[in-house]
């Protein structure tokens, strides 16, 4: 079995308050381990975002691992509760804001290859 640690799995993307797939684990994967993720508050106002790990790939409320949680106006947030959580293959991230075109997000990863 071998690993990539470190690896980036998200960049770049830009929420809208609509939920948004931001990583799938490829089949070619057995996991994903969260080992970073920052999500950046690049507005001039207050901005709530949610998150949520699916391990079958449809997200529901259960799935949520972040609630409503506040970035105060260009700041940003380390996302703690998204670390060392691990995602099957075929797993997916979800994400989305109170806003949209206020925050972006970047996630890296150690992905175990089956």
């Amino acid at each position: 079995m071998a690993s990539s640690p470190l690896t980036p799995i998200a960049s770049g993307f830009d929420l809208t308050t609509a939920w948004q797939p931001l990583y799938q684990v490829p089949t070619t994967a057995l996991r994903v381990g969260i080992d970073a993720a920052v999500f950046n508050n690049y507005s001039s106002s207050n901005i709530t975002y949610s998150v949520r790990i699916a391990q079958d790939a449809v997200g529901g409320q259960l799935d949520e691992i972040i609630s409503d949680s506040e970035i105060r106006a260009g700041n940003n947030n380390l996302a703690p509760a998204m670390i060392g959580q691990a995602i099957l293959s075929g797993g997916t991230i979800e994400a989305k804001a109170s806003a949209n075109s206020s925050v972006s997000v970047t996630i890296t990863a150690t992905i175990v290859d089956s």
